[in-house]
């Protein structure tokens, strides 16, 4: 077999909506990877990193297939809409396993499914904080899969060089679906406030190399070994108690002990509404970067150490 790369505007099934891919295949049989971005459509430094990996990838130097979908929600990231799909508002990542009779967000997830999480030996799906969220760099893999693909996707995590692994129960998004699947996969999360931020960009192409020397798709001759990490396998997940202005006392990355205040929300009158305080000692993995917020939406998360 000959070593190839082909890109193409793939058609979404049921739908007006097109899926960027490059796909490399090596002159040696293999297995295949999959790596995806731009499922939430403002969360740049993945869909750029995959830009450039595409480019500089050498399909000579491949063993088996990779797949990289460079943008899951094209349409959302071309009109900057609020991390969902356009056509119907729902979030993709929240859609799996999808409907190929339904939304077009849902038709969306299921073609995923069909597409490439059934002709995948491995997934790994690329964010960054959201378009008002900043965050310090860490990952999830699978908590609740099988315990094979468990073990693979913590492998998988081991070969990044982020510094915390988060155990996650997640079960509906598009790398956790993979994994009930039966596909091990892992979520990388670097960068966000809605900016193309070299560093972040830089960071996912490293850890793409590393997983892709490390499972044996590339044969360029870097040797690759675990990394040094933290595992978290308890994690706090905090919406907003009410809605108005939000000043947290601490940045993404800042260690916390139990108790301590991680910020309040006041009214446009200066008036303290609520303060949120920490349940455990750990790290600020992400948060709130705008100043509105409202009652309900995503505040802060951290994990406990």
């Amino acid at each position: 077999m000959k070593a190839a790369k082909s890109q193409t505007m793939l058609p979404v099934a049921g739908t007006d909506m097109l899926l960027p891919v490059t796909e490399l295949t090596g002159e040696k049989k293999g297995e295949t990877i999959t790596l995806s971005a731009g499922v939430h459509s403002r969360e740049y430094a993945g869909v750029q990193a995959l830009t450039e990996l595409a480019q500089e990838l050498d399909p000579r130097q491949v063993r088996g297939t990779i797949r990289l979908l460079h943008c899951c929600n094209y349409e959302g990231f071309l009109r900057r809409s609020a991390d969902v799909v356009p056509q119907d508002g729902k979030n993709l990542n929240r859609e799996f396993p999808g409907d190929p009779g339904g939304t077009p967000a849902q038709r969306l997830a299921a073609f995923l499914e069909q597409e490439f999480i059934e002709r995948t030996d491995y997934l790994v799906d690329f964010h960054s904080g959201g378009f008002c969220e900043s965050l310090t760099p860490h990952l999830y893999f699978h908590g609740t899969a099988a315990p094979e693909v468990r073990a693979v996707s913590r492998r998988m995590a081991e070969l990044t060089t982020v510094p915390y692994l988060v155990e996650s129960s997640a079960e509906n998004g598009f790398y956790s679906w993979a994994g009930q699947r039966g596909v091990p996969a892992i979520l990388l999360e670097r960068g966000g406030c809605g900016l193309v931020e070299p560093g972040a960009i830089e960071g996912h192409k490293r850890d793409a190399l590393r997983l892709l020397r490390g499972l044996g798709f590339l044969e360029d001759g870097e040797p690759v070994s675990s990394a040094a990490h933290q595992v978290i396998t308890t994690a706090f997940y905090v919406d907003a108690p009410e809605s108005g202005c939000w000043y947290p006392a601490k940045a993404a990355g800042d260690f916390i002990r139990e108790g301590e205040m991680l910020g309040e929300i006041r009214n446009l009158f200066g008036k303290v509404l609520c303060r949120v305080t920490a349940k455990a000692s750990g790290v600020i993995l992400y948060q709130t970067a705008s100043l509105g917020i409202e009652k309900g939406a995503s505040l802060v998360a951290y994990g406990k150490l």
